[in-house]
């Protein structure tokens, strides 16, 4: 009897230790944060987040327990109140975060060796950061106060700070092109770089994740908005609910320009005359524009086009395919192509869209 509930007592720890290996905890403990609210969150791929938990800080702590899951995948922690997040790389071991939240900069997330790799990033970033808010809130503020020989040497300052940061990322990259840590930076950095540079340190990762594949892709689709590249061909309805084929357009022009921009979107609206003046100016030499609205509220899309009293074709991209297609990030977006379909220009604003089709319809 006493060996059997010997085998017993010993099976029981045996289920509990796998259950328990199976878990894993993120532990927090930073000052001032008592009733504040933190959620917790999974992203595999940087862009299907997924809620995990809840919790509200108890004498300055709190604790989620998480099952096991793919040792890529980041957790966010979204503190509710202060509208900031911290990243986490747990590789399915026990995470403790430590610091303040009035210095959130500064918290620091340790645990296994990815994590702690991660942390050490982090706390290369947060000097820079440190530095940068105090510039930001006071251009802002010279900005208000329409003093642009403060604004100027201010933005300065930052942009100094900001070729730091970006300097310290392409060090930490070059020097730990096999972690997929270092693939989840190049994929968040991705957008503000040149594509040459993207280019350049996709081809000294080694591994394979997620976050490259989401890299690859980037690639690959801006590698077809690049100069000199065919147009990808669509068709979208018009606000009356007509068709209309990119091919067709372009076929029956000299130059034709897709315009991407948003009814939300302020430098948009503020290009809007700009872009105007130009078919204007250019429409009976065979200029043509298509207006590209990534809008979601269609009544809100409707009223830009008639406040901004828009000449040229108005189509909406509902389902984002287009914008894909085109690898927009930032809006305003434009891409000019000749009548053989061929790309001649993009990202073209104010006096330079004016130049180039004062060139091109000459």
């Amino acid at each position: 009897m006493r060996k059997l509930l010997f085998s017993i007592v010993a099976a029981l720890l045996i289920i509990s230790g796998c259950n328990k290996s199976d878990q894993f905890k993120i532990n927090l403990n930073l000052n001032n944060s008592d009733g504040q609210t933190v959620v917790l969150v999974k992203s595999l791929d940087g862009k299907k987040p997924i809620i995990m938990d809840t919790a509200v800080f108890a004498d300055n702590k709190a604790v989620f327990t998480v099952e096991n899951d793919d040792p890529q995948a980041l957790y966010i922690l979204a503190f509710k109140e202060k509208r900031d997040q911290k990243i986490l790389f747990p590789d399915n071991k026990n995470v403790t975060v430590k610091g303040d939240l009035d210095d959130f900069f500064h918290i620091e997330a340790t645990g296994g060796d990815v994590m702690n790799a991660y942390n050490e990033y982090q706390k290369g970033l947060a000097d820079f950061m440190t530095a940068f808010i105090p510039l930001e809130a006071a251009a802002n503020e010279a900005y208000d106060n329409d003093d642009s020989l403060k604004y100027e040497e201010v933005n300065a300052q930052m942009l100094a700070i900001w070729d730091e940061y970006h300097n310290y990322q392409f060090d930490y990259i070059r020097n730990h092109p096999d972690s997929y840590v270092t693939h989840y930076i190049l994929d968040e950095l991705k957008t503000d770089i040149e594509l040459a540079q993207v280019i350049e340190f996709e081809e000294i990762l080694t591994g394979e994740s997620v976050y490259r594949d989401n890299i690859k892709k980037f690639i690959e689709s801006n590698m077809r908005v690049e100069l000199g590249q065919p147009f990808m061909d669509f068709t979208l309805q018009t606000i009356d609910g007509k068709d209309v084929n990119l091919a067709e357009t372009i076929k029956n022009n000299k130059v034709t320009m897709i315009d991407f921009w948003a009814s939300w979107c302020g430098p948009c609206r503020h290009e809007n005359p700009v872009v105007k003046a130009a078919y204007e100016k250019y429409h009976d030499k065979g200029f043509e524009i298509i207006g590209i609205s990534v809008d979601r509220n269609e009544a809100a899309w409707l009223q830009a086009v008639e406040e901004d009293a828009l000449p040229y074709i108005q189509v909406r991209d509902v389902e984002g395919d287009v914008a894909n297609d085109y690898a927009i990030v930032y809006i305003p977006a434009n891409f000019i192509y000749d009548q053989n379909g061929v790309m001649v220009a993009k990202g073209l604003r104010g006096e330079e869209l004016e130049a180039k089709l004062a060139e091109l319809l000459k």
